[in-house]
């Protein structure tokens, strides 16, 4: 059977997960580091026993422009010996919004400071440390490209990241009512156990909104049944 094309779009994600500074000597000295300490929380929250993925926040000191993290990203990639995945993003934590590197896939931490070392030669400048806090809500806006398979009516399996599935809406939902939209989604019993964001891409002049399922073995058919339950609740 021939496969579906994969759709490469660019745009943004927003979710909220709870974060706590890393603390570990195999930082770079004076840095900080944020850690997704419950990824997809929505789903592993409530699903005790789960393994978690370790998400990684290099702070910076100020805003670097999208293009330059994407070069450094290149360059760095064409002789660092290990695989990661780095986008740029803003966290939102504290009332205070903060830019960062956001880090996944590294096959251990040993490789942190490496990498962070590569980035701040290529003039990344890394923020300090001012306090410790573990478990603090945050809010987490990333730039990033997706790699979508269209799986059925306005319906996306990720093809870079396994349990993932998207699904378009038809017009923006700010964080709050989205947030409340997605309560009200759960309390269809039958569609518990998933983790929700608000995600877009560009396209033709346009925005097209989405929302992020992360589910572990997702299906099409339980993709189906939550986004019908979402039509059902945003009316």
């Amino acid at each position: 059977m021939e496969e579906n094309p994969i759709l490469e779009k660019f745009g943004g994600l927003m979710k909220e997960e709870p974060l706590s500074c890393f603390d570990d000597e195999s930082l770079l000295p004076n840095t900080c580091v944020l850690e997704s300490v419950m990824p997809f929380s929505g789903y592993y929250s409530e699903l005790p026993g789960s393994d978690k993925p370790q998400y990684l926040y290099l702070m910076l000191e100020e805003t670097c422009p999208l293009e330059k993290v994407m070069r450094s990203t290149m360059r760095i990639r064409a002789y660092f010996n290990h695989p990661f995945d780095a986008v740029a993003g803003m966290v939102h934590i504290f009332g205070q919004h903060y830019p960062v590197i956001r880090i996944r896939n590294l096959e251990n931490f040993g490789h942190l400071r490496v990498l962070q070392q590569h980035y701040q030669n290529e003039g990344l400048v890394f923020r300090k440390r001012i306090k410790k806090f573990s478990n603090e809500p945050a809010l987490i806006c990333l730039s990033k490209f997706f790699y979508l398979e269209p799986v059925g009516e306005l319906m996306f399996l990720d093809k870079s990241q396994a349990h993932h599935g998207y699904f378009l809406i038809p017009r923006y939902l700010a964080w709050d009512e989205f947030g409340q939209i997605t309560r009200e989604v759960k309390y269809d019993t039958s569609l518990l156990y998933f983790d929700a964001a608000t995600a877009f891409f560009y396209e033709n002049h346009n925005i097209s909104e989405m929302v992020r399922i992360y589910r572990e073995q997702l299906t099409i058919e339980k993709l189906a049944a939550i986004r019908a339950r979402y039509m059902h609740v945003m009316g």
